[in-house]
């Protein structure tokens, strides 16, 4: 009798725990005789298997909610200058372990894809929701600035980075996290370089419009480092140039860091004095202080003359957000 009971007292177990949470489909699973419920539909928080972290309906370590509200610098200088994120700008957030020398050399706790609301609040994709247990944690955040998701980082590297792209990033260390709902401020920065234009007409000109315009541009394939959003400057040009955005007699590009001594080359087509012909001007614009640093944009103030260009003046000057067809967008 006790060998027939032992036998079918798992069984019997089994069936009256099934009919008890029948009603929310629970299931009760038995393993090594202590029985764990499951309810299909839960979110789990585990820290994933990916390289840097896995993102679900949920993920991190513990019940805390941790919510996010982003801004970008818009003047890199002492005095820092911010304005909002855009409108459903796409940021990826990272949480690892604080109180590490390198925490982006280990998995993420918990990452997660969220679009930006009218306000700056950042709202997970697909309701995706980080959670953490008490503790101090590293964050990290990157975006492009537009809709598009920013590059794959593994083990703590971006994939190979393009010109064009206005590529954001942001970090805090032992980050306290306390409460059951918290939320962290994000101030983004820009990693990359931009280079504007404003046209002015010289003596005897008149400068209807911009046809067109060209600049060379760094060598693309840089990385970003997590840890600390550097993109290595490049050290020579690409062998093509790219296209200026245009609004007005205003011109921009946004372009990896570069660093060099060898000026930058500039074409413009432009309609001079009411004439139905382009005339086209090729110019070296000089790179100041031997590179162009990344979070600053570059002002040239470009005045035309009948056989040149002159480049009177630079500085450093807000940056210039852009359009989705990549034209700049004025005022700052």
């Amino acid at each position: 009798m006790k060998t027939t009971l032992s036998i079918l007292l798992p069984a019997i177990l089994l069936a009256a725990a099934s009919i008890f949470f029948s009603g929310c489909e629970k299931i009760i699973v038995i393993e090594c005789q202590h029985p764990v419920i499951y309810c299909p539909g839960d979110s789990g928080s585990g820290s994933g298997s990916g390289g840097d972290g896995d993102s679900g309906s949920s993920s991190g370590l513990g019940s805390n909610l941790v919510g996010f509200h982003a801004s970008v610098e818009s003047l890199n200088m002492a005095t820092k200058a911010m304005s909002p994120i855009s409108a459903n700008t796409k940021v990826m957030i990272y949480a690892y372990h604080g109180s590490t020398d390198n925490a982006t050399s280990t998995s993420a706790v918990a990452r997660g894809s969220y679009t930006s609301q009218q306000t700056g609040t950042l709202t997970g994709d697909g309701g995706y929701k980080m959670m953490l247990s008490n503790g101090v944690f590293d964050f990290y955040a990157v975006s492009v600035n537009t809709q598009d998701l920013p590059p794959v980082f593994s083990n703590g590297v971006s994939s190979a980075l393009s010109n064009g792209v206005d590529y954001l990033w942001w970090n805090v260390d032992n980050y306290d996290v306390a409460a059951a709902q918290v939320t962290v401020p994000i101030v983004l920065n820009h990693s990359a370089t931009q280079v504007s234009f404003e046209i002015e007409s010289g003596t005897g000109i008149y400068v209807g419009s911009i046809a067109s315009a060209t600049i060379t541009v760094p060598k693309p394939g840089a990385t970003m480092d997590l840890s600390t959003g550097v993109i290595p400057p490049a050290t020579e040009y690409d062998s093509a140039p790219a296209s200026m955005g245009i609004n007005g007699l205003k011109l921009q590009y946004t372009m990896l860091p570069l660093e060099t001594d060898e000026p930058m080359q500039l074409v413009l087509n432009l309609y001079l004095n009411g004439e139905p012909d382009v005339k086209q001007y090729s110019v070296a614009v000089p790179v100041p202080e031997g590179g162009l640093k990344a979070g600053n944009s570059y002002l040239f103030r470009a005045v035309i003359e009948a056989d040149n260009v002159s480049f009177p003046e630079v500085g450093i000057s807000d940056w210039v957000d852009v359009d989705e067809t990549g034209n700049p967008l004025y005022p700052h």
